[in-house]
Order: structure tokens, then sequence, then C-alpha cells
């Protein structure tokens, strides 16, 4: 345990913590910043109210009779809309007399005072009514596209939407905080791994560089060590992810989502998934899956640690990987692993197959230093 102790203080060494606060801090600036300050982000906030609204009234789903009334709430912000519109002679001069001519004009080809009134409604007096208009329409307008099953689907794809059709659950809540919390989580796994490749990576390669190894096999438990550099790597690991966590979701709870944890995650719109987990049950696979991603990367760093000759080589040799895995693993193995446009199998195979791959690794590598010979 003495040694183990040992292991993990020359890890997490008071220099590695402090770079590792400065390389998260430039993350949060360049990746995370603007998911958490500016949330929700223009138009996007009278679809977080308005979700707010439907979870209150509505509960976390709703039946035909519910969303009849949510007709009915459009129709009188109809009403406000027109008598708003009516009471303005200049909106009359150009037609606009009503909310149907003014959503239906032809604005593409608009006069140059229609501009400025729009502009004026939409922008100058940030007329929140017409805003929120817009937002029920498109909800209403998915509502009646509930039953539809997009063309060109595999024959599973095609299934699931009549799954879903049948048991009723279909997109109709606004997606924008659901949307917002994968780009964050997205963002924080790609901090994630950088911290878990920085702090790991000079496990082994720090006492091979310095001749330490040749000494340490010359004692009883020399070669053991390797077993205990390891162990105190995957501990290490998991002190940094659950600490960056920790610190990444304190900003997250900033967003104020937590509302929408009980909704099912194929009640939000354009999120047709093969599973149907609630909000926060996601949040929690989500989580789930940065400590699988984030420990295989850690024993591949020190795998690579116990291989190449200098940190030159390291960075080399993993540089590939993490760059590779960004572009080719990360949507699908976290913010899509259950959606549909992605093959059911595809996560819970690259999963097994990633941890397989790592563990076999680590075996050979374990079996390769109980016989290395000290020159």
């Amino acid at each position: 345990m003495r040694v183990l102790w040992n292991e993990l203080k020359k890890i997490l060494t008071w220099k590695m913590l402090v770079l590792l606060i400065f390389i998260n801090s430039v993350l949060y600036f360049l990746l995370i910043e603007f998911d958490i300050e500016y949330f929700p982000n223009g138009s996007d906030m009278y679809s977080y109210n308005l979700g707010i609204e439907m979870i209150k009234k509505y509960g976390i789903t709703m039946d035909r009779d519910e969303f009849i009334d949510f007709e009915k709430t459009y129709a009188d912000d109809v009403k406000k809309a027109d008598d708003y519109l009516q009471s303005r002679e200049e909106f009359g001069e150009e037609g606009l007399e009503t909310y149907e001519k003014f959503r239906d004009y032809d604005w593409v080809n608009r006069s140059g005072k229609a501009s400025e009134l729009r502009d004026e409604v939409f922008f100058n007096q940030s007329v929140d009514l017409f805003w929120e208009l817009q937002e029920r329409e498109r909800l209403i307008e998915f509502y009646k596209w509930k039953d539809s099953i997009p063309e060109r689907l595999s024959k599973k794809k095609q299934q699931r939407f009549e799954e879903l059709i049948a048991q009723k659950k279909f997109g109709l809540y606004p997606e924008v905080a659901w949307m917002n919390f994968k780009r964050f989580i997205a963002n924080v796994g790609i901090a994630i791994l950088f911290s878990v490749v920085l702090v790991i990576s000079p496990v082994i390669l720090k006492d091979r560089s310095r001749q330490i190894v040749p000494m340490q096999y010359t004692t009883k438990k020399g070669r053991k060590l390797f077993r205990t550099k390891i162990l105190a790597g995957v501990i290490a690991t998991f002190i940094v992810i659950t600490a960056l966590l920790t610190v990444y979701f304190s900003l997250y709870s900033l967003n104020n989502t937590s509302m929408f944890f009980d909704v099912r995650v194929n009640t939000f719109i354009g999120n047709e998934s093969w599973f149907d987990p609630t909000f926060f049950q996601f949040i929690m696979l989500f989580i789930s899956g940065i400590y699988i991603i984030g420990l295989v990367f850690g024993l591949l760093s020190m795998a690579f640690s116990s291989l190449v000759p200098n940190m030159v080589s390291l960075i080399g040799i993993q540089i590939p990987f993490v760059i590779g895995f960004l572009i080719i693993g990360l949507y699908p193995l976290l913010p899509d692993m259950i959606s549909i446009w992605n093959p059911k199998w595809l996560s819970l195979i690259s999963y097994c197959t990633i941890i397989i791959i790592v563990i076999l690794f680590t075996a050979v590598l374990w079996k390769r230093e109980k016989k290395m010979d000290i020159l």
C-alpha cells in the first residue's frame, strides 16, 4: 500500500496539477464556455421557456387532449398578435393587419417599410409574443408529422420508428436543452481525454528515462512494481475524471435544465433513439461512457509509456490515436451512442472491443515485463 501511495504521489504532483488546471482553463474557454455562458442563446430562449411551460402544464408527456389545449393557447396568442398589429396603423398600410398576413407575407421580396416594421417587432422592440408564436407553430408542425416515417431507412430503423409511433413516443418537446447538453458533453469528453493522456503518459517513462527500472528489478518486488504502477495509473485516472466531471457538471448546473430530467429522450424533437431513458438517466450513461473512454486511454498511455524511449516519441505515437478517436469515435460513443441514426450494436460493440483490446495489450506488456532481461 505504501508503494502504491508513493506511485500516486509521483503521478499527481503539484506541477502536474497546475498544468492540468491550465490546460482545462484553456479548453473551457475554447470549447465549453459558450454552452454555459450563453444558454439559452438568442431565439433558443423562447424554445427553452416554452419547454418549461409545457412540462409545468402537461407533465413529461402530452396526450391528444393536452395538445388540443396547446393549440388553443396558440390561437389565443394569435388573437393577441392581431390586436397588436391592428393597433399600429403602419402595419395596416403595408397589408400586415393580421398575424396570418404577417406570417405569410413574402419577406423575400419585402418593401423597405415592411422590413423596418418586421425588424422593429423582432429586434428593436423585442415583442416576445411573435417569437413565441413561431416556436409554437414549429411544435405544432412536428406534431402533425408524428406518424410519418422518413424514407430510405433500413428495416430495423423503420421498425423502431413504428414502435415509437405505436407507443405514442414522438418528438414534441423543444430540443434546445438536449442539444445544449450533447455539445457540452462532447467538449467535456475532449477536455477529459486530453487531461488523462497528459497526466498518465509519463507514469512509466519517467523511471525508464532515469534508468531506475534496472535497479528496481534487482529487488524482490521490482518486477511487480509494473503492476503497481498500472494500478496507480488507473486510480489516478479515476481521480482526474471524477474531479473534472465534478467541476464541469457544477458549471453545467448553472444552465438550469433539471426540469427536463424526467423527460424521455424520444420525446425531444429530432432525437429518435434505440432506447428510451430519461434525460437524467442518459446523463448517467454519458458519464459511464466518459469513465470507460478515460480509463482505456489511461491504460493505453501507460502501455505506450513502457515501450517508447522518450517523451517526444510518446507524444508522437499517441497523437494518431487521440485525433482518430475525436474524428471517428467521439460522437458515436458519447452524444449519439443510442441514436437511431447509428447501428444499434455500434456503441456496445465498440466499447467492448476497445476494453478487450486494451486489457489484452496490458496483459502482454505485463508478461513481457516479467521476462525482460536487465542489460
